[in-house]
């Protein structure tokens, strides 16, 4: 195999997922990050990810998964998802489908930490604190000029910048999206009851909110996904009474509950670019996509990104082999977007015949053990 010299702009879990990846094969790998290394602290971050199986998969192959701290990783066995004021519910677990767990919860900056440290290890260089000032891509080589004046030159380009990506922009790569209209709020609380490994979301008319499970038996990583007049208000209220109203949206199903962290807010928009090919220059992980949290889906499908093209570079990548990598990963992405509107139309509404509906199909797919199944499987990744 040729050994291929990679420019990798970004440092995130993907990116550094990718240039690990990258490396472990032999290719010659520099990642460009405007931040600095990741730093985490011994309280709980307030960014998690709820990360599948493929995706732990991944980075047990990778060397990485093996190196996270136990006492930061949430293992979740259960799900219990219901509709606010109504009979629906589901509940499944894994042992339903003979698996220990359905994933585990991560705190972003703990996974981006360990997977710094690792790829530095294996001999990727790391440009932190650059940003690109421009870049240039032809059918023979890629090249970038780093605001400071600093060039490089490489065989393939690898955007894994963000929903915000400069080298998406920069190449006018096209561009679909719209706004949820949405903004995420994020915290960590502490529950009277223990929260046994179960992940809670119940849907409420103006968003859905969820319960993830961390390593404290009496922790969760809180995401309250709102419209946005709604979280405004939200956000602006004190923390006792923000709390009353949380208490309230969960039934008291974790008993009485203590904020115990600060409150953040993120706005929730989707976004598609309809190509991620540009002669050598790819997008992968948010700078290609990025969807609704409400099933926490978006890590996992940038890990997917990751997985599908270590198997091209695996080999003497072309540009062949690369449409097919493209063509994968937008079908992907294409129908996890399509599901999340789904569900959030299906559930975003307080229709009684609309709220009746969603209470028999829960309570159908309850019951009927071939579709729980697929339910299940679907939630890990399969």
């Amino acid at each position: 195999m040729n050994h291929q010299k990679i420019i990798i702009v970004g440092a995130g879990m993907i990116g550094l997922s990718m240039a690990l990846g990258l490396r472990q094969q032999g290719h010659q790998v520099d990642v460009i990050e405007r931040g600095s290394r990741p730093e985490y602290g011994q309280e709980p971050e307030l960014r998690v990810s709820a990360l599948a199986h493929h995706s732990r998969d991944l980075l047990q192959q990778l060397g990485v998964w093996q190196q996270l701290p136990s006492q930061r990783l949430g293992p979740y066995t259960a799900m219990d998802v219901w509709d606010h004021d109504s009979f629906g519910r589901i509940e499944f677990a894994a042992n339903e489908v003979n698996a220990d767990d359905l994933g585990a919860i991560v705190e972003n900056r703990v996974l981006e930490q360990v997977l710094w440290d690792a790829a530095l290890q294996a001999g990727v260089t790391i440009h932190a604190g650059e940003a690109v000032a421009e870049h240039n891509v032809t059918e023979q080589q890629v090249s970038i000029r780093l605001v400071n004046g600093q060039k490089f030159y490489g065989d393939y380009l690898i955007a894994a910048d963000g929903n915000r990506s400069t080298i998406r922009e920069r190449a006018r790569l096209p561009l679909s999206f719209w706004d949820y209209q949405q903004t995420g709020i994020v915290a960590v609380i502490n529950t009277e009851l223990p929260h046994q490994g179960i992940a809670r979301q119940v849907f409420l008319p103006r968003g859905p909110i969820a319960w993830l499970p961390l390593n404290d038996p009496h922790q969760v990583s809180l995401v309250w996904s709102a419209d946005t007049e709604l979280a405004e208000q939200l956000q602006a209220l004190d923390d006792i009474t923000f709390m009353q109203r949380l208490q309230a949206a969960s039934n008291s199903c974790l008993g009485q509950l203590e904020l115990a962290s600060q409150r953040a807010g993120f706005p929730l928009r989707m976004q598609y670019a309809q190509r991620w090919l540009q002669q050598r220059l790819m997008v992968i992980g948010d700078a290609a996509h990025s969807i609704h949290p409400l099933a926490g889906q978006g890590a996992n499908l940038g890990f997917g990104d990751v997985i599908d093209l270590l198997q091209v570079f695996a080999n003497q990548p072309s540009h062949k082999s690369l449409r097919a990598w493209e063509r994968q990963r937008k079908a992907a992405a294409v129908t996890m977007i399509t599901a999340m509107e789904a569900f959030k139309r299906g559930f975003g509404s307080a229709n009684p015949l609309l709220k009746l509906a969603r209470g028999v199909g829960f309570q159908v797919a309850n019951n009927t053990k071939p579709l729980k199944r697929m339910l299940v499987k679907a939630a890990l990744g399969e």
